[in-house]
C-alpha cells in the first residue's frame, strides 16, 4: 500500500504532527509513505485560466510530481488544522487546483479523470469547538474527492488543542483508524 500524507500545518512537530504520527504507526508494515508539507511545497493557487476546460492537467507545472504521487497512491491522509472553520491556505490552494479533475469531468466527459480508486481519512485538530470546521472541511473533502476517484473512510478529530495537547483518547483512535484500512 501507498500512502499519500496531505500535511497541512506550518508546526512540524505540533498537535496535527501527533495526530498524523499516531495514524501513521497503525498502518500495517511495509506501507510507503509518502509525507508533502504543504507550507515548505506552497502549491500556487488556481487563477481560473481556462487551461483545464479543454486540456488535460493545468497550466502550472508546481503540482506535475505531486500529482503522480497521487495518481499512484492507495491511501490519501488529509492532516491539517482546523483554520476559521477550513483548511489553511496553502491546503485550500491545493484543493482548489483540483479543479482540473471537475473540469475533464463535466466539460471533457471524462468519467474516471484518476482511474485507480483511493481511499482517505481525514486527521483534524481544532483548537477550539471542532463540529463546525469539521463539517466544512468534510464537505469541501468529499466534494473535491467525489471526482478523484477517492472515498473518506474515516475521520478523527481532536479539539481543544488551544488549550492542551492531542487526548490519547484522539492518539489512539487515529491509531485504531489506520489499523481498520485494507
Amino acid at each position: 500500500m501507498k500512502a499519500l500524507v496531505l500535511f497541512g500545518s506550518p508546526r512540524a512537530v505540533g498537535n496535527t504532527a501527533r495526530l498524523c504520527g499516531a495514524f501513521l504507526k497503525g498502518l500495517p508494515k511495509g506501507c510507503e509513505v509518502e509525507i508533502v508539507r504543504l507550507f515548505d511545497f506552497k502549491p500556487a493557487p488556481c487563477n481560473d485560466c481556462g487551461y483545464c476546460k479543454a486540456a488535460d492537467g493545468c497550466s502550472k507545472k508546481d503540482l506535475d510530481a505531486f500529482m503522480r504521487s497521487y495518481f499512484d497512491a492507495d491511501l490519501i491522509v488529509v492532516a491539517t488544522p482546523i483554520y476559521l472553520m477550513s483548511f489553511p491556505a496553502p491546503m485550500k490552494a491545493l484543493f482548489d487546483r483540483f479543479q482540473r479533475f471537475y473540469c475533464a469531468r463535466f466539460r471533457r466527459g471524462i468519467k474516471t479523470p484518476i482511474p485507480k480508486p483511493k481511499k482517505a481519512v481525514l486527521l483534524l485538530t481544532a483548537g477550539d469547538e471542532a463540529a463546525p470546521g469539521l463539517e466544512m472541511i468534510s464537505r469541501q473533502t468529499e466534494r473535491a474527492f467525489s471526482v478523484m476517484n477517492t472515498k473518506i473512510v474515516g475521520t478523527v478529530c481532536a479539539s481543544g488543542t488551544d488549550a492542551q495537547s492531542v487526548r490519547e483518547a484522539d492518539l489512539r483512535r487515529a491509531y485504531q483508524l489506520a489499523g481498520s484500512i485494507k
